[in-house]
């Protein structure tokens, strides 16, 4: 998959990706899901809408982020000492913890909205 950039109409400063750029508005982004980590929810080559966002909210929703330098798409949610836990979409895989030391270098690139899924039918 070749590199490219997520760019933004907002005033916000765009995260490089290497999420396969198609098109963006002035309120979301559209990318296609690198790999197949969030199976079986979101599937390696879905399209994803994502609305730029520069906090984590409750509930627990899936975010696009970027962290060291690589790009994730996890459900977070923060814990209660200030940790992030990223979370994979099958429990089987569990989850991550960002310890809160490190949580400041999470560059959200947005909260996933809206998933377009895409299948092989041959």
């Amino acid at each position: 998959m070749a590199a490219a950039n997520i760019t933004s109409t907002t005033s916000r400063t765009p995260t490089p990706a290497l999420f396969e750029h198609f098109s963006d508005r002035a309120t979301q982004i559209t990318g296609r899901m690198p790999d197949g980590s969030m199976s079986p929810k979101i599937e390696e080559g879905d399209l994803l809408q994502i609305e730029p966002c520069d906090q984590i909210g409750t509930g627990g929703a899936n975010y696009a982020f970027e962290f060291n330098g690589r790009q994730y798409v996890r459900s977070l949610m923060l814990g209660m000492g200030g940790e992030v836990v990223a979370y994979y979409a099958d429990p089987v895989r569990g989850s991550d913890t960002i310890p809160a030391s490190e949580a400041h270098k999470i560059q959200l690139i947005g909260r996933v909205v809206g998933v377009l899924q895409y299948r092989s039918v041959i």
